[in-house]
């Protein structure tokens, strides 16, 4: 038995308890690993890409000055690719202008000794930008790039689940309700944990007198069929815009008085500690990292 029976919600507008709201923007399952997959990604941004060098393509493309240098001190640093230590090398070169300049270039596999004569190579007028040549400028390449996939992949998730977050609220607060008959119900290619995500479609009768439809898209289907008709809510002003209750995260309760409650207030907290972790964990460490600068 659905805890819709009845459906007996107050009329718009309602008030919508907090927790409800936290549940119904953080408590899916897309937004969870959203926020996981931004927060673990980030990681990888902080150590590869911020450490990257982003510079080659554009700073040291067509024509090249190039002068003699010397290596004035070389360290081991703690990154490693394919478990090859990546060496720093500081130098010293006079330029075209006459001026003396310093720079720090990057190797992996080091074997470079302090004192050795090297080129370095920069672009014509730029001497302040250069490089040891065939070295580079960041502890690891281009490829320090691509650790940004994953934390984007994450805001898209988070970003889609917050739309729909967002358009559930408004609903609670303002949508005149109805019951859906369920019409159609379709997997699609998508799976959540190893479960097929379906797509169901519901036919209701709207204040107008005309039938609209509302669709869901969940891999637990069952609790969206285990009433012959189904509680949803709907946007007087465009009956289209709609949102079955149950499709909802924590499925938010209807007591007796019609007004809106929390299900279950213990996962309304926890479901926004991975959210929580994640930005104030990322900017502590900006903070951190750039606050003295």
């Amino acid at each position: 038995m659905s805890i819709y029976s009845g459906f007996g919600l107050a009329g718009p507008p309602r008030g919508v308890p907090l927790l409800v709201g936290l549940r119904v923007l953080f408590g899916g399952v897309l937004s969870q690993m959203g926020w996981f997959f931004f927060g673990f990604g980030m990681i990888f941004v902080w150590v590869f890409t911020l450490s990257s060098d982003l510079t080659g393509w554009y700073v040291f493309r067509g024509a090249l000055e190039k002068a003699e240098g010397r290596i004035t001190a070389s360290r081991k640093t703690r990154m490693s690719v394919n478990d090859t230590p990546v060496w720093e090398y500081s130098y010293q070169f006079t330029a075209a202008d006459g001026r003396s300049y310093e720079g720090k270039s990057y190797k992996t596999g080091g074997g470079e000794r302090t004192g050795r004569a090297v080129q370095v190579e920069y672009r014509n007028g730029r001497p302040e930008a250069s490089r040891i040549e065939g070295m580079r400028r960041g502890t690891v390449g281009l490829i320090g790039v691509f650790p940004v996939l994953f934390p984007a992949v994450g805001l898209a998730m988070v970003a889609g689940s917050a739309r729909k977050g967002l358009k559930g609220l408004r609903l609670l607060r303002e949508g005149h309700s109805a019951k859906g008959r369920l019409v159609g119900k379709e997997a699609t290619n998508t799976k959540i944990n190893e479960q097929v995500v379906y797509r169901m479609t519901f036919e209701f009768e709207a204040y107008d007198g005309r039938t609209y439809e509302a669709e869901a898209r969940t891999h637990v289907p069952g609790v969206l069929e285990d009433e012959a008709e189904e509680p949803l809510l709907y946007d007087p002003a465009d009956p289209s815009c709609a949102v079955m209750l149950d499709d909802l995260p924590g499925s938010p309760r209807i007591d007796e008085h019609g007004q809106i409650r929390c299900a279950a207030a213990p996962l309304a907290f926890a479901s926004v500690l991975i959210p929580a972790v994640s930005i104030l964990g990322h900017v502590t460490y900006a903070v951190m990292r750039f606050g003295g600068r």
